[in-house]
């Protein structure tokens, strides 16, 4: 079984969707991570949270959901344009598929844990070392354009599918899949997956027919 879940690595509700996917995995699903900027007007030096403010409350209530699937989120008091990272993960995915995961989870990461500011270049730099590239030549590739257009298409097949936010999952094809937004209880997703192999035949892996 097959899904693919669109994600932006500022958005605190799909930060806390990696462990929906981590589950879906444990059961046998491939589950493929496609970009989505959430946020394309949020300008190129970020913006400050006001620690009184709405967002603020909302990184708090979703911190405490994380931290019962014993995840860590830290609430960010900068959000940055996502653009630049997406770009950079689409560029690691194209030049190396097998680094994707990793980078895909260190830019989370970077966010949400380690408070660094995934907008600046040199702090991509790193994030691209530490998941093993070569940086200069990844910067390179981003600055010249690459990795945008697959953004752009990955948010095309997106609003295609009817997913106007992260993080949404898409089960099955397009135009003909379902589509679940939103972090769900998890019980959720083990119910879909319970009834698309149910419909489809289909077995677990391990399982006899």
């Amino acid at each position: 079984m097959h899904a693919v879940v669109w994600s932006d690595y500022i958005c605190p509700w799909a930060y806390l969707g990696r462990d929906r996917t981590a589950l879906l995995r444990s059961l046998g699903v491939a589950v493929v991570s496609m970009p989505y900027e959430l946020h394309p007007d949020i300008p190129p030096q970020g913006r400050a949270v006001r620690p009184d403010g709405r967002m603020a409350r909302v990184y708090a209530a979703i911190a405490e959901e994380c931290a019962e699937v014993g995840m860590v989120l830290r609430p960010p008091s900068h959000v940055p344009n996502s653009g630049r990272a997406l770009a950079t993960a689409e560029v690691t995915r194209a030049h190396d598929p097998t680094r994707f995961d990793a980078m895909d989870a260190a830019l989370f990461a970077a966010h949400f844990v380690e408070g660094r500011d995934i907008g600046d270049p040199d702090v991509l730099d790193d994030i691209v070392e530490g998941a093993g590239l070569p940086a200069r030549d990844i910067r390179t590739l981003v600055d010249r354009g690459d990795g945008r257009q697959s953004v752009a298409a990955s948010m095309t097949r997106a609003h295609d599918n009817g997913v106007a936010a992260t993080p949404a999952w898409l089960f099955g094809a397009d135009g003909d899949g379902l589509v679940l937004p939103g972090v769900q209880p998890r019980e959720l997703y083990e119910r879909i997956v319970t009834r698309l192999r149910a419909r489809e035949g289909d077995s677990p892996p391990g399982s006899e027919r």
